[in-house]
């Protein structure tokens, strides 16, 4: 089973690649276009790259992480119809027992970042009800782009330890996974913010980047097959 989640994975990778070229192109696009938010994009840098230093040079707030990251785990259980027997967090780590264990339980802390996620809905749902706080936009945007920085700092600190979430399914495919879940989140993030181009044109150019590149990696393994193979007499 592990050979065939190791091939699977491998076999992500062409559609990884195609997916961040296709960003690349459309990220090209909106930052060339008058309107792109240059402010509140630094602002979010900004927020992003400070909680990157406070991480390795001041105290780390692991229990606060551990929660997130538990719950987190709990959610994806309730999301999967199972259900949760205990919950256990610590400075050190925690543990959620549960009725029922898949790939998707397992890494979903490394894919939906816990608080994050809390913090923009409380925001989008405070500005429905008080529309004057968008006048605190900016302010809001470093503090995400600090709680972002953090969850990052994190999730990276975790990758080359022996974590059980990586270890029961495989290495390779368990960071393929989380690679990939990140990609079509921040993708999703990314064009509700910017809105660059109509969502149909978005996918129909990262969809072409995928047939472009699989079709590549198909015209390459039948030139290996064919010059390797033994030619019939």
């Amino acid at each position: 089973m592990n050979l065939v989640r190791l091939i699977l994975a491998l076999a992500v990778w062409p559609g990884i690649y195609a997916t961040i070229l296709a960003y690349a192109k459309i990220l090209q696009s909106a930052v060339s276009s008058p309107s792109f938010p240059w402010i509140g994009m630094g602002v979010f840098g900004a927020g992003f790259g400070v909680a990157l230093g406070a991480f390795f040079f001041f105290p780390r707030p692991h229990g606060f992480y551990v929660l997130g990251h538990e719950l987190t785990h709990a959610i994806a259980v309730w999301m999967s119809g199972g259900k949760v027997h205990s919950l256990h967090v610590a400075d050190k780590g925690g543990k959620v027992i549960a009725d029922r264990v898949s790939p998707w339980i397992s890494l979903a802390p490394y894919i939906l970042p816990f608080y994050p996620l809390v913090i923009g809905i409380l925001w989008l749902a405070g500005n429905h009800i008080w529309p004057e706080l968008t006048r605190y936009g900016l302010p809001f945007l470093g503090i995400w782009g600090a709680v972002w920085g953090y969850h990052y700092a994190f999730t990276l600190s975790l990758i080359p330890t022996r974590q059980p979430d990586f270890l029961v399914y495989g290495r390779i495919f368990s960071l393929t996974l989380i690679l990939f879940g990140n990609l079509i989140l921040i993708g999703i993030l990314a064009w509700a913010a910017l809105r660059p181009l109509p969502a149909s044109q978005a996918l129909m150019m990262v969809g072409s980047e995928w047939a472009w590149n699989y079709t590549q990696l198909v015209h390459w393994l039948s030139g290996l097959l064919l010059r390797y193979l033994p030619q019939p007499a």
